[in-house]
């Protein structure tokens, strides 16, 4: 019997409405997958182009970086427009609706926002300060201001220094957005670059922000805004003074619009000796004790106006004495030494003096500082044998000779080594170069650091100093409240018996009471700002302090012997603690000077010393307690 065939379930109304629902809501998820999985292709997509043009950008950039002031390089305006377009299209990319919606998501989100803000930042910097600075130094070379006969070009100094704001502007703003990145959640692959940049950004922030204040006074400075006339004094470390040596040689430098030329050169000679009314007497701020320190000495002779390390104070007396022999105007005072002097030769090569002989950087300082003394016994045939050294010198940087980028590679050192300084009769000028290596020796107080000062007066008339070497060791207890320093300083005579009977009368000591070959020095020491003198030894035997009407209460007479009469004093000066000993280094033969300091507006651990610019290098050793 066949089987009777099977009826089809009827679905009510609501099972079919059901059903539609299911498989309505199912298409929409599948939708939904879809749409999410192409929205994520999309951001996707438009991260890879943003990374690949950030990356083709820091290419770019690094081109740029190479084609500043290099001579027949690519053009900068040219390839700032090319790293230009793609930092543009990189932060277009991450401009996007989408995208910004993607970045509320879980995980995903935190590292598309730290991309577009660091995308976003890049191309600001780029825009607002790369931009500016790419078209003022297009066809701008080092080159181009090297000095051509006798002359500087300093036309581009005036396009490049609106630049400088810009790309400091530009720099800073940066550095504040980088600092808004929030890295917490972000992967190391993100992370890193993120950090890098930071890392840059701060390396670079402190560069624009010197050249901004800089750069505006470089323009007048050279003679931009008219003529301008600069007091040279040439530090003969071979007869010490604390901030190199007797200033017996000047020159008057003059800059007009960029031309330079070398005036009236003067030597101590010219000057009242002494000067029965100091030109300029010290009474600023922090100078109370400077006759107990300095004596009158140090202002009424002008071999002597070194023997402070405040150089404004020195170039006053120096600025002071020039205008009162010579008269005319004085703009600021410049000072270096022979030794910073064979740093440039390092750049202009061997130059020849007036008598045939021929110095280069490996023999200008003997030669200046010894040699000359045995070749030429007369000090007015010395005297003309200095001048033409710095004229030669002279010569050879104004008319080109040498490489700029040399010259730029020995500036450090000579502002590393305290053997280039310069002030301003400008307050302007001057406020920026007190910020600087150049405008001092000493800082006006603590908050960079704790700077030690240890400074050698040659008290011999002789040139004995170039055979006088000197370490330098500072022990600092900084755990306790009242921190603690000591400075120790030891004096060589390097000399021998047999290389002294060799010297001439005019390089040894010409003071009585100091052994043949020996040699008598002045040392000072500085503390810290706010710190006090506790005592000082010499060779063990601690000073005596008394006064130069009572000398043999003056020191210790085991130490430097009272028939010295060299008054061992101390004062203040600049707000901090001044030591002040006499001692006598006979040949072969080392003193040693020991100095304690407590206290300070400053107990860190940022110590340094600050000492007298010799003829040889000056070791200096710190020793710093550990704190437990």
């Amino acid at each position: 019997m066949p089987k009777a065939p099977k009826q089809k379930k009827q679905r009510t109304r609501g099972q079919r409405i059901r059903r539609r629902v299911t498989v309505g809501g199912v298409v929409a998820l599948v939708l939904g997958v879809v749409a999410v999985v192409l929205l994520s292709v999309y951001v996707g997509n438009r991260a890879l182009i943003a990374k690949d043009q950030l990356q083709a950008a820091q290419g770019q950039l690094t081109t740029f970086k190479s084609a500043l002031g290099q001579p027949d390089a690519p053009s900068t305006a040219a390839l700032y427009e090319q790293l230009q377009a793609h930092t543009t299209k990189a932060a277009q990319q991450v401009d996007d609706p989408v995208w910004s919606a993607f970045e509320t998501l879980p995980v995903l989100g935190p590292n598309l926002k730290a991309f577009r803000q660091t995308a976003d930042l890049v191309n600001g910097l780029v825009h607002d300060g790369v931009g500016p600075l790419a078209k003022a130094a297009d066809g701008i070379s080092v080159d181009s201001l090297k000095p051509k006969d006798g002359a500087i070009d300093i036309e581009p100094l005036q396009k490049l220094t609106p630049a400088m704001g810009d790309i400091d502007d530009a720099i800073t703003a940066a550095d504040r957005s980088a600092a808004a990145i929030d890295t917490k959640d972000v992967v190391p692959q993100l992370k890193d670059p993120i950090v890098k940049v930071r890392s840059m950004l701060d390396q670079a922030a402190p560069v624009t922000h010197e050249l901004r204040k800089v750069m505006p006074v470089l323009y007048p400075a050279l003679g931009g805004d008219g003529a301008r006339h600069y007091l040279l004094i040439f530090q003969n470390n071979a007869e010490e003074r604390a901030s190199g040596g007797n200033p017996a040689a000047m020159a008057m430098l003059v800059l007009d619009h960029g031309k330079v030329k070398l005036g009236r050169q003067g030597n101590s000679g010219d000057f009242p000796r002494p000067y029965t009314v100091p030109p300029y007497s010290p009474k600023g701020a922090g100078e109370a004790d400077w006759h107990e320190i300095y004596s009158d000495y140090a202002s009424t002779y002008v071999t002597n106006i070194t023997m402070t390390p405040d150089f404004p104070t020195t170039a006053k007396m120096a600025r002071a004495m020039w205008r009162g022999v010579y008269g005319g105007k004085v703009d600021g005072v410049i000072s270096f030494d022979p030794v910073a002097l064979s740093y440039l030769m390092k750049a202009t090569g061997p130059v020849k003096l007036v008598d045939g002989t021929t110095i280069d950087s490996s023999n200008a300082v003997s030669f200046l500082l010894s040699g000359v003394y045995a070749k030429y016994t007369d000090p007015t045939v010395q005297n003309v044998i200095f001048a033409s050294a710095a004229q030669s010198i002279f010569t050879a940087i104004t008319h080109g000779q040498g490489d700029p980028k040399s010259y730029l590679d020995q500036l450090q050192p000579m502002m590393d080594d305290q053997r280039l300084k310069m002030w301003s009769v400008r307050s302007d000028e001057e406020d920026l170069l007190m910020t600087s290596p150049l405008g001092n020796m000493l800082p006006a107080d603590n908050t960079k650091g704790t700077v030690l000062g240890v400074y050698n007066n040659d008290d011999a008339t002789s040139k004995m100093s170039y055979y006088m070497n000197e370490a330098v060791d500072v022990t600092t207890d900084t755990c306790k409240p009242t921190p603690k320093y000591t400075v120790t300083a030891k004096v060589t005579n390097v000399l021998t018996a047999g290389e002294a009977a060799g010297l001439t009368p005019y390089v040894l000591a010409a003071q009585q009471r100091i052994p043949f070959g020996g040699d008598r020095q002045w040392v000072q020491l500085y503390g810290p700002v706010g710190a006090k003198l506790t005592a000082v030894y010499i060779d063990g035997q601690k000073v005596v302090w008394g006064t130069a009407l009572q000398p043999q209460f003056n020191t210790n007479p085991y130490a430097t012997g009272a028939d010295n009469h060299r008054p061992a004093v101390k004062g203040d000066m600049y707000g901090r603690p001044v030591g002040v000993v006499s001692i006598t280094i006979p040949v072969s033969s080392t003193v040693t000077v020991k100095g304690v300091f407590t206290g300070g507006t400053d107990a860190g651990s940022r110590v340094s010393v600050s000492h007298t610019p010799k003829v040889r290098e000056v070791p200096v050793t710190l020793d710093t307690a550990t704190c437990g």
